[in-house]
């Protein structure tokens, strides 16, 4: 299947909503321990609280957000690899990870990171299976051609070998 025109109109309108909703200002300050370096900080890579500490719900929101992205990315990108998307997708939400870290009601955190690039994983995976199965789907619909009729004989030697003789000479 080509690229989608509309898909790639959506994916910039879609990265910009993602954009307001995760640097745009919020009415309280975020909560937990935001590290100065954030998500460049690698000993927050390793510390069992950046995994376990914090909402579910937020975890969840984290990935949800990120699955149209994913998909979006795969149906304006089709025909590249399937890593292609989902490294952009994981570039674009490092991107954010590191413009949170100045900001002081905004978390840089590696689980968000990681979160978001599983988001866009499934949305990336669900858009391939979209296009493979509406690949199939038409393959499977698409009307087979006609059989070849049998060609019409150009003399009455060519219809005697077929055994398709004119009224007139089967008279004779």
């Amino acid at each position: 299947m080509r690229p989608s025109r509309a898909a790639a109109v959506l994916l910039f309108l879609y990265a910009g909503l993602v954009l307001w909703a995760t640097l745009g200002s919020v009415p309280r300050a975020g909560l937990g321990n935001q590290s100065p370096r954030g998500v460049l900080d690698w000993r927050l890579w390793f510390e069992p609280s950046t995994w376990t500490a914090g909402l579910q719900t937020e975890l969840m929101l984290n990935i949800v957000m990120f699955v149209p992205l994913g998909a979006l990315l795969a149906f304006s990108l089709r025909g590249v690899s399937f890593v292609v998307p989902v490294m952009m997708a994981a570039g674009f939400s490092l991107a954010i990870e590191l413009a949170q870290i100045p900001m002081s009601d905004r978390i840089s955190d590696p689980r968000d990171l990681v979160a978001n690039a599983a988001g866009a994983l499934i949305g990336v995976i669900a858009a391939r299976t979209v296009d493979a199965v509406l690949r199939l789907t038409s393959r499977v619909l698409r009307p087979q051609p006609a059989a070849p009729s049998r060609p019409v004989p150009s003399s009455a030697r060519d219809a005697r070998r077929t055994g398709e003789l004119t009224a007139s000479r089967a008279g004779h």
